[in-house]
């Protein structure tokens, strides 16, 4: 594991599952979110934003069930009402009653679902998205990330698809991310959110949540070259959020908190400064 200085590796025991997550800082909480791709962890997402983030607040970011270090385990019957159940025992647990919070990409979209929801599982103070939310297309980009073979040349092509700039498919990027990727429990884990079920159209969107429900403050960044995205996703999401800010980098594809890191950071704490509510934990 390559973390920053000042970013720590924590394990706690969540009832009856044990989640790993990093933590850096103190002050407000703010919760990160990671992303959902094959060999995705906290660690992944994160290593660039959460030493700068952790200068101001106390950041903390789980690997989600079935991710990283986490227990591999999936839920069949309601997965996503799972991973939302699984962060609030977390939060619990580690006594955090409210957060804001940054996702990217699954994690943005999870977050933002939950603050569209109603009720509201998690206390929301803010939220920062990174390319998170909004109209998915089934297209090559997507098929991409889904049908992953284990290889290490898919591995780059996921990579490809994520990331704007070729140094983010090196072939130290590739090694460090199919490592991961394949440990034991991890592709299975992955893989079982990926599953359709024979009886239904292959190419049906999933319901979409009201994002004219937030009602929190939030930022919106995203890529201008988002390859799983449909142009302008990120502007009618701004339209549709009430009150919402929007941050578009160029040229960047969906990971724009990486490619972008120092500028993304100097966003995401300005924002949540102006936020500040006042209350650590």
């Amino acid at each position: 594991m390559t973390l920053p200085p000042g970013v720590k590796s924590r394990y706690v025991q969540v009832g009856p599952l044990r989640a790993h997550y990093l933590e850096a800082g103190e002050g407000e909480p703010v919760v990160l979110v990671h992303s959902a791709e094959f060999g995705g962890r906290a660690e992944f997402s994160w290593r660039y934003n959460i030493g700068a983030l952790g200068e101001h607040f106390h950041v903390l970011a789980p690997d989600m069930l079935g991710f990283g270090y986490s227990e591999k385990i999936y839920n069949f019957t309601d997965p996503a009402g799972f991973r939302v159940q699984f962060i609030r025992d977390w939060m619990d647990t580690l006594c955090i009653p409210s957060a804001h919070f940054i996702g990217n990409s699954f994690g943005g979209s999870l977050i933002l679902t939950v603050a569209a929801s109603r009720p509201v599982a998690w206390n929301i103070r803010s939220i920062v998205t990174s390319s998170g939310g909004g109209f998915a297309p089934v297209n090559e980009a997507r098929s991409t990330l889904n049908d992953y073979d284990g290889s290490r040349d898919w591995m780059r092509s996921i990579l490809q698809v994520l990331f704007w700039d070729e140094r983010w498919w090196s072939d130290e990027e590739v090694e460090e991310r199919w490592r991961a990727s394949i440990e034991p429990g991890t592709w299975s884990a992955t893989a079982a959110a990926r599953l359709v079920l024979p009886w239904l159209p292959r190419a049906a969107p999933p319901e979409r949540p009201d994002y004219a429900n937030v009602t929190v403050p939030t930022l919106i960044t995203g890529g201008n070259e988002d390859l799983l995205r449909e142009p302008g996703t990120w502007e009618d999401l701004n339209r549709t959020i009430p009150g919402s800010e929007l941050h578009v980098f160029s040229p960047a594809r969906h990971c724009p908190h990486i490619e972008f890191a120092d500028e993304f950071n100097r966003l995401a704490i300005d924002f949540i400064e102006r936020h500040r509510t006042g209350e650590s934990y």
